[in-house]
């Protein structure tokens, strides 16, 4: 099964009978969340572009709606990320719940393990900041390398599988996680699958990036990263990167 069908398989798992009921905490954790930043980003944006009108000369004034678009897009964009990952780390516990329950689902037998849960939630959570430290600086990087001539370029592309990669780390992390693999040991084994990974993540980029629909489709994502831990990541060795 290649990365689009491991997302499609996810995406019918979170409605069967079984597994339904693991999908509410964390979809009605995502409401809450994307909720309070899209109100606090209208409000932010507002006094924003009131401060900007304000401080244009008169000759100028003809730019305040181009700067307007931009800031639009910017604070989309600053949106969406928030909302990943302030959203992600609330509702990681409940994530890798979500994620156990799929896998258990597919294996057709329970999973094993001797770590209380008071220790699964805060491993689950500590995660999602090993996974941050390993995300801004090459985002950073990625920033910088789009303002460079010649080289920016390249951004557009270089963004998208950048995301695509990431959502992908992101969501099978879940099931690693569950079956005590580090996650550089995560990293190892995604190196030898590079090409259904990048198909997992690009179609995952594209979908939780769409307002309203990705409260759903991130729970989706968690299954489907469950999905590709199963089929192309659960017995694989591989060189570290």
């Amino acid at each position: 099964m290649n990365g689009l069908g491991c997302f499609a398989q996810g995406l019918g798992l979170i409605l069967k009978p079984g597994l339904r009921q693991y999908v509410m905490i964390p979809f009605l954790i995502n409401v809450v969340v994307l909720s309070f930043f899209i109100v606090y980003g209208i409000a932010q944006y507002d006094q924003w572009m009131a401060y900007i009108a304000g401080s244009l000369p008169d000759w100028a004034s003809f730019l305040s709606w181009i700067i307007g678009v931009l800031g639009l897009l910017v604070g989309f964009a600053i949106l969406l990320y928030g909302f990943l990952i302030v959203g992600n780390i609330i509702a990681a516990p409940f994530n890798a719940i979500l994620s156990v329950k799929v896998e258990e689902y597919l294996l057709g037998r329970p999973l094993t393990s001797n770590t209380p849960f008071t220790l699964v939630v805060l491993r689950s959570v500590s995660r999602e900041f090993i996974k941050l430290a390993y995300y801004l600086p090459r985002l950073l990087g990625l920033l910088i390398l789009s303002i460079i001539p010649v080289f920016n370029a390249l951004a557009p592309f270089l963004w998208l599988a950048f995301g695509a990669w990431m959502m992908t780390i992101q969501f099978a992390d879940y099931a690693a996680d569950n079956n005590e693999i580090s996650f550089s040991e995560l990293r190892r084994r995604m190196a030898s699958n590079k090409f259904d990974g990048l198909l997992f993540g690009i179609i995952a980029y594209v979908l939780v990036a769409i307002p309203l629909l990705n409260l759903i489709l991130i729970p989706a994502a968690v299954a489907g990263g469950t999905v590709f831990w199963v089929e192309h990541l659960a017995e694989v060795q591989a060189e570290a990167v």
